[in-house]
């Protein structure tokens, strides 16, 4: 495992360097009057200690196993998470095969299990949702670094009956997939602010992993609730909204107008102008889950009403917003358990 890049993260982490915000140095496990502010995605690399196979989708093995290991490293940390909705302070994926794509979501759709071997790496995709939590993962991992079991390292993750090792924490530069990094509401609101549209704007998503929108309200309930199976507006702008709401702190909460934000998708102003979607579906350990993967282009239409002291972003800044903050919140159903992971491409 190179804990030099673990160590120069967590300086990184805690010195706020490059302007990606400070974190604090982890102390206290419980943050009753914290905020959570800054964000982080990194990648796990892990190798299986033996030969054997494993489901193509483990989000929900992923997730419980992300909270046994912090149970064991910092178990103050993994109670305080459990507790209610606090797991949707971080995200999990599934394990990720090395293996092309197209194999990959074709084993996913027919269930069919895949060789881990030894000599070859996987990984996994988390983000923290609560700048505090990644000092506190940085001095965990530390602290299991260290650990020796005779002349081996102990086993870091189970996943059904496959035992894996840590090799590397991947963070920012050091990732070629694109799909980590650090960053700040803050830094999320100054570009937003920056941003000047004109007087059609695109925005291209990239809906990575298995995504869907659990529905149905009290008007609808003689009907059921359903799974959507598309990214449409008044599913995606939404829900990423009430994600604000629920990380923000309270000098930032009128940075998102979710009546506006709902106003805006009923009056058409944003509007589906390019897609390349497909249905997809995973198995969990339960139950077959339906939803989509692929790419969806929104045209964001002005005018824009004037921002206020009450609204300083207009409703366009705020999609933007929104669309950088579900690199690490995810979009729809499940996103701590593989689900959603989403990004602007």
């Amino acid at each position: 495992m190179d804990t030099d890049k673990a160590d120069e993260a967590g300086e990184t982490a805690t010195t706020g360097k490059a302007d990606r915000g400070d974190a604090s140095d982890g102390t206290n496990a419980f943050f009753p009057n914290t905020t959570p502010t800054k964000l982080y995605a990194f990648l796990l690399k892990l190798r299986p200690l033996q030969y054997g196979t494993l489901m193509p989708f483990s989000g929900e093995l992923v997730h419980a196993a992300w909270l046994d290991w912090l149970r064991s490293a910092a178990p103050d940390v993994a109670t305080w998470l459990h507790e209610g909705n606090k797991r949707r302070l971080f995200t999990c994926s599934s394990l990720q095969f090395p293996i092309p794509a197209p194999r990959m979501r074709s084993a996913e759709i027919d269930n069919v299990h895949l060789p881990v071997e030894p000599e070859k790496t996987y990984t996994i995709r988390v983000t923290l949702l609560l700048g505090e939590l990644f000092p506190l993962f940085h001095e965990a991992l530390m602290q299991y670094n260290q650990r020796e079991s005779g002349a081996r390292k102990p086993p870091f993750m189970r996943l059904g009956k496959q035992t894996f090792l840590l090799e590397e924490v991947l963070i920012g530069k050091d990732d070629l997939s694109e799909w980590t990094g650090f960053t700040s509401l803050n830094n999320f609101a100054e570009k937003a602010q920056a941003f000047k549209p004109g007087k059609v704007e695109m925005l291209k998503l990239e809906f990575d992993s298995l995504t869907t929108f659990s529905r149905g309200n009290a008007k609808s309930r003689a009907y059921g609730s359903y799974h959507a199976l598309l990214p449409l507006p008044q599913y995606v702008f939404p829900g990423l909204a009430k994600r604000w709401q629920e990380l923000a702190p309270p000098d930032m909460l009128n940075l998102i107008d979710i009546n506006a934000i709902n106003q805006y998708i009923l009056d058409e102003g944003i509007i589906i102008t390019d897609y390349n979607l497909k249905p997809h579906s995973v198995k969990f350990t339960t139950h077959v889950q339906t939803g989509f993967i692929g790419t969806c282009k929104y045209a964001l239409r002005g005018p824009d009403d004037p921002p206020t002291e009450e609204s300083p972003l207009t409703v366009r800044q705020q999609l933007l917003l929104l669309a950088q903050l579900a690199f690490y919140c995810g979009v729809g159903y499940k996103t701590a358990m593989g689900m959603g992971r989403t990004r602007v491409v």
